[in-house]
């Protein structure tokens, strides 16, 4: 996990030091997010949670109307399932970095597409109003996960940025060969900017 951080920041920091046209800023936002799971042929969504994203965005322009921007975010996902009347609300706090490549049909407008990966660092399962810490691996919930973002958004003056996304989970959360859980997120958030070069 320390050698992923480290290889991540350390291309946010050489994207830096090779473009001069850079910005850094900070995000926050809202996570609406729901599992879906699939078994023998059998599919089904869970309701949705609502989760926190916060973190930190990295901007470097590639040419006048695209741009690549990398985000770390704490971005928490799950869902909430029924059994036999009880309500089971799974809660995954996620390391997460979207890779999103923009274009601007505008200079303030942006549409974008991109790879993210993320690291569920804990998580926590709800049932009959007892909280209990998930289990990652050994038959549990894996650590990994990683999909498909797309993006959209609106620089609203200099500097801020309203934007919403979909992101597609492709990776099985658990740790089973017959079964599948998979992340979806509709997020909202907002950035705030600092130009840096």
């Amino acid at each position: 996990m320390k050698k992923i951080i480290f290889l991540i920041l350390s291309y946010i920091a050489f994207s830096f030091t090779t473009n001069a046209q850079s910005r850094f800023g900070i995000k926050a936002g809202a996570n609406f997010a729901n599992l879906t799971f699939s078994s023998g042929g059998v599919s089904s969504t869970m309701n949705s949670i609502t989760g926190a994203n916060i973190g930190v965005t990295f901007e470097t322009r590639l040419s006048d109307r695209f741009i690549l921007r990398n985000d770390v975010l704490w971005s928490q996902k799950g869902g909430i399932t029924e059994d036999s009347g009880n309500n089971i609300k799974t809660t995954i706090d996620y390391l997460e970095v979207p890779f999103n490549f923009l274009y601007e049909p505008t200079y303030y407008s942006f549409v974008g597409v991109g790879p993210y990966v993320g690291y569920g660092f804990t998580g926590t399962i709800v049932s009959n109003g007892k909280s209990s810490e998930m289990t990652f691996e050994d038959g549990g919930f894996k650590r990994l996960d990683y999909g498909l973002n797309l993006t959209a958004g609106y620089e609203v003056f200099e500097g801020l940025v309203l934007s919403a996304n979909y992101s597609l989970g492709f990776g099985n959360i658990i740790d089973s060969n017959t079964a599948a859980f998979k992340n979806k997120v509709i997020g909202i958030s907002v950035t705030k900017f600092f130009k840096s070069k």
